[in-house]
């Protein structure tokens, strides 16, 4: 019998999603647009390029994406000072303050998993994945 891997990690994705969607409505966020923000929770100041091969989105979309959080008062955009054609990626004090309430509920998903699978066979899949990702790029 065949199995498809891309067929199982897609319908993972959207269910994802939806639940991303479901969860972040109070705060006018999508499941496209929440991973802009948690990169640059991470690392705040970071460039349009810099996010987009960080999330594996091309250029175009994150322009996009970050014209809509721009506008929803959750990022600035601001041109490097060094290099003018580079624009840097600043959080708002808005998207600080949600910090870890948003960080929390995007998270949640991933425990929900780790607590019904367990989370040796959570770890497990997680490294097979991330192998499988690596030898992608």
């Amino acid at each position: 019998m065949y199995t498809s891997l891309a067929r199982h990690l897609a319908i993972l994705h959207r269910h994802n999603q939806r639940y991303l969607n479901q969860v972040l409505k109070p705060y006018s966020l999508t499941s496209g647009e929440v991973g802009f923000l948690m990169s640059l929770y991470q690392a705040e100041g970071q460039t349009q390029e810099e996010l987009s091969t960080a999330l594996v989105i091309d250029k175009a979309a994150t322009a996009r994406a970050l014209k809509v959080l721009i506008d929803k008062g959750y990022v600035t955009r601001t041109q490097d000072e060094k290099d003018k054609r580079c624009n840097r990626i600043h959080l708002t004090e808005h998207a600080k303050a949600l910090e870890a309430e948003l960080t929390n509920r995007v998270r949640r998903w991933n425990l929900d998993l780790m607590e019904q699978f367990g989370s040796e066979t959570y770890e497990q899949l997680c490294a097979q994945l991330g192998m499988i990702q690596k030898e992608l790029n």
